[in-house]
This record gives C-alpha cells, sequence and structure tokens, in this order.
C-alpha cells in the first residue's frame, strides 16, 4: 500500500471514529433527556397523587363531628407530611364567600373596590356580571349583552343564566384575567346567600362589606384568631346594616392542597365538597368542583 493510500485510510479511520463518537454522544444526550423527563414526569405524578391525597385527608375530616376536626373552616393552611412529600392543606367554608350568583350589587362592589377597581369603574363591570347572569337580552345602563361581546370581537355573547363556575367570571366583558385572579379566593357559586358569614370570612371579604371600618375589622380579625386558637367560638362582628351578613355554615367547603415531593415534583389541587350525611351506603360527601394544576 503506498504512503497516499495509507494516508486515505487514516483519514477514513479518524472520520469514522469521529462518527461513532458524535452518534454515541448523541445517543448519551437524548438517553439523559429521556431520563430527566422520565424522573420529572415520576415526580409530577407523586406530586398529583400526593396532593389528591391531601384532598381525600381534608375531606374525611369535613365528615367528623364539628368539635373533633383538626382543620379549621377559615383557610388556615396547615402542613402535612405524608411519605416523601408534604402537602399545605387548607379549607374553606364558602359561606364566607361572596356568592357571584346571589351576592348584593352592594357587597360585590365593595369586593371590586378591594381588588383595586376604581370607584367610577364599578358599575359598569356590575352591571356586566347581571347582564351575565339574568336571562333576558336586554342591557342595563353601562351592561353588555350578545351585541356588545360581537363588537369586542369576542366570539360569544351574554350566558343569561346563572354562573356555573366562578371561573366563567373571565368571560365576562371587562373583567381582565388580572382582575379575575386578584377577585378569585373571595367568589363561590355555592352558598346561594346574598351575604357572608364573619366567622369564617377571609380578611378581603370582610374589607368589602359597605360602611365597615377597616379598623374594626382588623380587631375582629386578631380576637377571632385568638378565640380559634383557644377553641372557642368567633365573636360577633361590629354591627352592619344592609343585610350583608348570613349564617350558612357547612353547605359546602372549598379544599386547596398543594403538594412537594422530595424530587421536585409539584401539584395544586383545588376542590369544592360538600358533606353530606343523608347517604346512607353511600360516599358521604359530593364534589363539586375539582381543578388541577401541575
Amino acid at each position: 500500500m503506498s504512503f497516499a493510500e495509507r494516508g486515505i485510510a487514516l483519514v477514513v479511520v479518524l472520520w469514522t471514529v469521529t462518527l461513532l463518537a458524535v452518534i454515541a454522544g448523541s445517543f448519551t444526550y437524548t438517553l439523559r433527556i429521556e431520563s430527566t423527563l422520565a424522573a420529572n414526569l415520576v415526580g409530577q405524578a407523586k406530586a398529583r397523587a400526593l396532593a389528591e391525597a391531601g384532598i381525600v385527608y381534608a375531606t374525611l375530616d369535613l365528615l367528623r363531628p364539628l368539635q373533633m376536626r383538626r382543620f379549621s373552616p377559615d383557610g388556615l393552611p396547615y402542613r402535612w407530611k405524608f411519605g416523601d412529600g408534604e402537602v399545605m392543606i387548607s379549607v374553606r367554608d364558602v359561606g364566607g364567600l361572596v356568592d357571584l350568583n346571589t351576592a348584593s350589587r352592594e357587597l360585590l362592589g365593595g369586593l371590586l373596590g378591594v381588588a383595586g377597581v376604581a370607584v367610577e369603574e364599578r358599575d359598569s363591570l356590575l352591571d356586566a356580571i347581571e347582564d351575565w347572569r339574568d336571562p333576558d337580552d336586554v342591557p342595563l345602563l353601562q351592561g353588555a349583552e350578545d351585541k356588545d361581546y360581537m363588537a369586542a370581537g369576542l366570539p360569544y355573547g351574554a350566558k343569561d343564566g346563572p354562573f356555573e363556575d366562578i371561573t366563567e367570571l373571565q368571560q365576562v366583558l371587562g373583567i381582565s384575567l388580572e382582575l379575575y385572579q386578584r377577585l378569585e379566593n373571595f367568589l363561590t357559586v355555592y352558598s346561594e346567600q346574598p351575604g357572608i358569614d364573619p366567622a369564617v370570612a377571609p380578611r378581603g371579604v370582610l374589607l368589602a362589606i359597605p360602611g365597615i371600618d377597616f379598623e374594626a375589622i382588623e380587631i375582629y380579625l386578631e380576637e377571632r384568631r385568638a378565640r380559634q386558637m383557644m377553641g372557642e367560638a368567633p365573636p360577633p362582628l361590629p354591627p352592619v346594616g344592609g343585610g350583608y351578613l348570613a349564617q350558612a355554615q357547612g353547605l359546602a367547603y372549598s379544599v386547596r392542597a398543594e403538594a412537594k415531593t422530595e424530587g421536585g415534583g409539584a401539584a395544586l389541587i383545588k376542590a369544592v365538597i360538600s358533606p353530606d350525611s343523608s347517604t346512607e351506603g353511600l360516599i358521604p360527601y359530593s364534589v363539586l368542583e375539582w381543578r388541577e394544576s401541575l
């Protein structure tokens, strides 16, 4: 074999080795990526199962007598260790939330104020909300019916029926995603009351009561928290007019479970659970709503 032929053979061998090295590297990289993806999927599956376990754990607690329950119904978060992960669980009685279908206009307006909506902008949003849920197609003074949605480039009109889920509020003309996110933790469609129960209402809802004294609310919340720690009943709220208060505890509960695993998996499940002691021999509760975020 001549010198030139040997040189060509060497180049071919070097190129072959290089090609094999590239293929091996690519295979190793692909395998590493696939292993990481598989580990992430396993971690997410574990986190989801853990969050679901948290919802079930809280639901079983709701079936106990009131005085034996671990979770208070005012949304206070609790840490629960389970397996190789932990879950932050909170339970909120929907009686302390503002019902999108039945709350008074003034209470809804107060909640918009808590969310940062200027006074001059509230009437248009309140009219649009009412037009969404009322059965007719006649717009209120600053409201919105089908033609207004079409004019805004939205491929749907007013529902002309009650809200079935608070997420529907995002479809109401004038309600931005940012505004919805500021409101969602204070809303429900399950209390069916015009007012709220102050014993289980969050701070934002209490501040939405028209004419309420902000300092009095802070004092009330401190006393409510202190009594809860001692296992006592909540104090009475300072007198307010307008029929903004209601006694509607125990109809349903908003349960939140946020899970994290040691491997970095995370999952969040929000459910609305309605205990039902009348079901003989069946599951003694109903799941009214179930939302998952991974």
